[in-house]
C-alpha cells in the first residue's frame, strides 16, 4: 500500500476541505469502532464537514510486535473503511509518524493538512509518541486549537468491553460465537485458492487450498461459509497441520458441500460461526474418513443460520 494514500468520495478536486476526522487502529472494525463512524458521520452532516477516518499502515501493534497477527489483513481494513459511506479514508504510512509527539501530529497532520475542524475519538484510544495524546490531552489541544472533540463510550458485551484485543483473545481461542457477537458479523479470512496435494480428494472430501496471511485461528474443524464469486456455499473448514499424514505446514482447507468447479487462482473468503472439534491425528485413513462423516452429519442436523 502507497504512503498516505487517500480515498475520495465527496471530495471535490485535490482541495481539502474541512474536515471531521474519526482516527483509530481500527483492526477487526467491531462494534465499538462502528459506533464511532456513525458519530463522526452525523457530526459531519451537522456542521457540513468531509467525513475523515484516518488510520495507519503497519498497524501500530505489527510495527511494535506487539502482535504477531490482526483480525485484518490491511487489505481487508481498506474494503471495509472505504465501504462505510465516509468522504475519506486517509492512510497514514506508521514510519512517518512513530517518532512524533501527540502536538506536533495534532498540528502538521490534522490541523494543518486536513483542516480537522471536529474530532471523534474512542475513549481508549492514544497516539504520539510515548502514546501520549489521551482524552485528558485532547481536552487541552481542542481548547488551544479550536476545534471539537466528541469521545464515543466503548462499547459493552455483558461486563467485558468490546475492543480489538479481547477479539483477538477470543479468536486464537477459537470462541468464535463470542467474537463474531463483538464484531457484529461473521469473522472472515480470504485469500487466494492454490493446489495442495490433493489428499481431500483421496478421502473423498475435495477441499478448496487458501492461501491466507491471516491465520488466527487456532488448529480444528469449523462450521463455515465460502463466498466465491459473491455466492454463499455450506462448508466445513479445517485449520492444521495434518498430523495423520505427518504434515510440516499449517493448512486452510474448506471442503464445499455439493460443489465440483475449477476455481484455483480465485479469490475467496471463509466466514467461521463456530469451533466443531480440535484436530486430531488418527490411526488410518478409514478412521479419519469416518470422522469427516460424522463432522458433516453432525452439521447437516445443526441449528444454526446456514444449515
Amino acid at each position: 500500500m502507497n504512503k498516505n494514500t487517500i480515498h475520495k468520495n465527496n471530495c471535490t478536486g485535490d482541495k481539502i476541505k474541512s474536515s471531521a476526522v474519526a482516527m483509530g487502529n481500527f483492526d477487526g472494525f467491531h462494534l465499538g469502532h462502528q459506533k464511532i463512524i456513525e458519530a463522526l458521520k452525523q457530526i459531519a452532516r451537522e456542521n457540513n464537514l468531509v467525513s475523515s477516518i484516518l488510520t495507519f499502515t503497519p498497524n501500530p501493534r505489527l510495527y511494535f510486535k506487539r502482535e504477531k497477527q490482526l483480525i485484518n489483513t490491511d487489505a481487508q481494513k481498506k474494503e471495509i473503511l472505504e465501504n462505510l459511506g465516509v468522504d475519506r479514508v486517509i492512510f497514514i504510512h506508521f514510519t512517518e509518524v512513530v517518532d512524533m509527539s501527540g502536538e506536533r501530529f495534532l498540528k502538521d497532520f490534522l490541523i494543518d493538512k486536513y483542516k480537522m475542524k471536529q474530532m471523534v475519538m474512542g475513549e481508549n484510544f492514544r497516539f504520539g509518541k510515548g502514546r501520549e495524546g489521551d482524552i485528558e490531552f485532547l481536552k487541552r489541544m481542542s481548547d488551544q486549537w479550536g476545534f471539537g472533540l466528541t469521545v464515543v463510550k466503548s462499547v459493552m458485551l455483558g461486563h467485558q468491553r468490546i475492543s480489538s484485543t479481547h477479539i483477538r483473545e477470543k479468536l486464537a481461542a477459537a470462541q468464535i460465537e463470542e467474537s463474531n457477537l463483538m464484531l457484529g458479523r461473521s469473522y472472515v479470512i480470504e485469500g487466494v485458492v492454490v493446489e495442495g496435494d490433493k489428499v481431500g480428494t483421496e478421502l473423498g472430501f475435495p477441499t478448496i487450498n487458501l492461501e491466507t496471511d491471516n491465520i488466527l485461528l487456532p488448529e480444528g474443524v469449523f462450521k463455515t461459509t465460502v463466498e466465491i464469486d459473491g455466492e454463499i456455499h455450506r462448508s466445513i473448514t479445517y485449520i492444521g497441520y495434518r498430523p495423520t499424514f505427518s504434515g510440516k505446514e499449517k493448512k486452510v482447507e474448506a471442503h464445499i458441500f455439493d460443489f465440483n468447479r475449477d476455481v484455483y487462482g480465485k479469490q475467496v473468503k471463509i466466514y467461521f460461526e463456530r469451533k466443531l472439534r480440535d484436530d486430531m491425528k488418527f490411526s488410518s485413513k478409514s478412521s479419519l474418513i469416518n470422522q469427516i462423516k460424522k463432522d458433516i452429519e453432525n452439521l447437516k442436523v445443526d441449528k444454526g443460520p446456514f444449515f
